[in-house]
This record gives structure tokens, sequence and C-alpha cells, in this order.
């Protein structure tokens, strides 16, 4: 679906005219995480989902999940290491115009069954990349932990103004052990998005 923002004008005998102005246009693909299509309860690599996949050098529990969304039938399920200062995640790359401000998005929910324990943590960040691929700075999101309630997805974000030399965004959605992690901690990630900021 599209969304469209409703502006109502006056226009005398005629009556009320709605004009619509477009929202900005979603600047990933497969935001949703529904492709591929998956059976209910089944699950397959994050890569087929056309994101990019790092660890840091754990096995990746991280997967497309056909047993929860907030929208859709699917979201990304992230599953805990026990290993102290693991780090696993997924991003996708965007162009990005240097001055422009962009947006980036998701929703997440911990899981009741499995909930975030110890010292485990997730987080979004913007990496900016200039054209010979070097990181020219990063932002960080809010975190979401032990407290990341079960019985409702939670929105996080982050915005910034792409630096002079930037060329891509990585758009980042990343879990850390840090000191004290316990093993087989779930959350669940759906919906994200990035947009370009509009001025007015």
């Amino acid at each position: 679906t599209s969304a469209l923002t409703g502006i109502f004008v006056l226009t005398g005998l005629s009556g009320v005219k709605v004009l619509t102005k477009a929202a900005p246009p979603e600047l990933l693909s497969n935001p949703g995480f529904e492709t591929p299509v998956l059976p209910a309860g089944d699950w397959a690599l994050v890569r087929q989902a056309g994101w990019q996949a790092f660890t840091s050098g754990t096995a990746e529990l991280m997967t497309i999940w056909g047993g929860a969304a907030r929208t859709g039938n699917q979201s990304i399920r992230f599953v805990s290491h026990g290993i102290p200062n693991f780090y696993q995640g997924l991003f996708q790359a965007v162009s990005v115009t240097p001055g422009e401000t962009y947006h980036f998005s998701v929703y997440v929910e911990n899981d009741s069954t499995h909930p975030l324990k110890g010292s485990v943590i997730g987080q979004l960040s913007i990496e900016w990349h200039d054209a010979n691929g070097a990181e020219a700075g990063r932002l960080w999101s809010p975190a979401w932990g032990a407290s990341l309630p079960a019985t409702e997805w939670t929105r996080f974000e982050v915005t910034g103004a792409a630096p002079p030399n930037a060329a891509k965004a990585h758009c980042v959605i990343v879990e850390k052990g840090q000191g004290q992690p316990v093993a087989n901690c779930v959350f669940f990630v759906d919906d994200a998005s990035v947009v370009k900021v509009s001025e007015e």
C-alpha cells in the first residue's frame, strides 16, 4: 500500500477538495522481510531476503521467521549466543546525497518464551561510507534489552544528515552480547524503513 497525506482545501461553492501528497519513497528493498515466502513456522537464511549478514565469528543465529510478524507474515528472528562480546547483525546499503537527512526505523518485539536476559542488547546504526567504501561516520539509535515488551511491537529509530563525503549508508540492525550474555534469548524485527526526510 502507498501512504498518502491528505490536505483539505475549501474551494467555495465546489465544496472540499482533497489534495494528496505521496509519502517519501522507501529506500530499502524487502523492508518487511516478506520475501522469500515461507510456510507458517518455517525459516530461511537472512541472505535470502536481500540483506547482508555479519557476525563476530560465531555461528549466524538470525533467520527469516514465519512465526511472528507485526505486518505481513514474516520477520527476522535473532537468537543470542552465550559468548561474551559476541555480535551479529544484518544491513542493507542505500545510496545517499551529502547534506540530505535520512531516517532509519524498525519495529522490535521480545519473545515471551525466550526473552532477552543478561547483557544482550539490540541496536540500529547508520554507517556512512564514501565512494571508496571507507567509513565516514556512524550514528546509533537507543538500545533495547531485557525490558523490551513481549506483548507489543516497539519502534526504534535513528536520523541524521549524510556527511560531505558520503556516497552510501549502511543501515544496520545489530545484536550485541556485551559482558554477560545469556544464550538462546530471542527478539524479532519487522517493518524496517529508510526514507529521505523532507525539508518541509
